[in-house]
């Protein structure tokens, strides 16, 4: 079993670094003006998509996983929230130029060619939008086998340093980049990460008597227990 499916047998909704409670601090730091037209990419389960239409925001939410979305639909249903939800590739984004002001990515670009979903994020956003991105990146360079290794159980084509980033989002036509959060892997991260219980999970029936499940769970919590030194999270702020 794959670190995605993982994800969505589980149906984790707030599976990047910080949790539900980094998404609730970026809200609150950040606010998003009320009349915002938003795309979230990779949605996954759809919680943040929810929580934002909750607060009365035009939401519109992609994800690639077939499952997730239909974990995502069953959740805005169950919250009776409207929220349109697509599967879709975010290097191929099924939307008109200039359709949104906001796009919100939750450790999603790290998984992609940046080459082409960073490209098709500028190309989405009306002038002036803005991209708020939280990654998992590199904080210094890592031993090459250990960065192979964890490429390849998570499923990542590259990592990056910070400033790499940056350089990415300005070559894809961003004016401006800021990194408003950077963040290592504490002890504390590891407590925000399950400080927010989901009372809208949805795991596949029987998941947790598969062997194979475990067998991902554990190999994650040590590929992060291995390379904490190595590893951080920023969000990142690019406005068009």
């Amino acid at each position: 079993m794959n670190y995605i499916n993982m994800l969505s047998k589980l149906g984790m909704g707030s599976a990047h670094p910080g949790g539900f409670e980094a998404t609730l601090r970026m809200l609150k730091n950040y606010p998003i003006q009320s009349n915002s037209r938003i795309l979230e990419v990779g949605c996954g389960t759809g919680r943040t998509s929810c929580h934002l239409a909750g607060l009365g925001y035009e939401v519109t939410a992609v994800d690639l996983n077939e499952n997730m979305i239909k974990k995502a639909r069953k959740r805005a249903e169950a919250m009776g929230m409207n929220v349109t939800f697509e599967q879709a590739d975010v290097c191929s984004l099924p939307f008109d130029d200039g359709q949104f002001d906001l796009i919100l990515a939750e450790s999603v670009t790290v998984f992609t060619d940046t080459a082409k979903s960073l490209p098709e994020y500028y190309r989405v956003l009306d002038d002036g939008g803005t991209l708020l991105d939280r990654e998992l990146l590199l904080d210094k360079p890592m031993p090459e086998p250990q960065l192979q290794e964890l490429l390849a159980f998570f499923g990542i084509p590259n990592l990056m340093l910070r400033e790499q980033w940056s350089h990415s989002l300005l070559s894809s036509g961003f004016q401006s980049v800021d990194a408003l959060e950077y963040n290592h892997f504490t002890e504390q991260l590891k407590e925000e990460q399950t400080r927010h219980l989901d009372t809208f999970e949805q795991r596949d029936k029987g998941i947790l008597f598969d062997q194979s499940l475990w067998e991902t769970l554990f190999k994650h919590d040590r590929m992060i227990l291995d390379n904490t030194d190595y590893l951080a999270s920023a969000l990142f702020k690019a406005v068009k």
